[in-house]
């Protein structure tokens, strides 16, 4: 997946909203909100995370996209291998 295809995904596809999810399910201060608050926060989170994503697909020059690309490309890995390590483990419980 590149920046772009990032970017796209946050955009549409409801990349935002789950975006926003795996974001505020691991901060405490939000899990012990009003579940009317967390709804609104959490409407306003994904939002910006859509907004934030427009602001680069239509305002960060190619050539900056491009520059960043490798790092984008590197930490995206370490997140996937994170992600995938978790549920490997989550799912490889032996009981002994």
């Amino acid at each position: 997946m590149t920046i772009n295809d990032f970017l796209a995904w946050l955009l549409g596809s409801g990349g935002s909203v789950m975006a926003a999810s795996w974001i505020l399910e691991r901060i405490v201060w939000f899990q012990d909100k009003s579940a009317d608050f967390k709804e609104w926060f959490f409407f306003a989170v994904a939002s910006a995370i859509a907004l934030a994503a427009y602001a680069g697909v239509t305002y960060i020059p190619q050539e900056t996209i491009d520059m960043l690309a490798p790092y984008f490309t590197v930490v995206s890995g370490i997140f996937v291998t994170i992600v995938v390590g978790q549920a490997f483990h989550k799912l490889d419980k032996r009981v002994e």
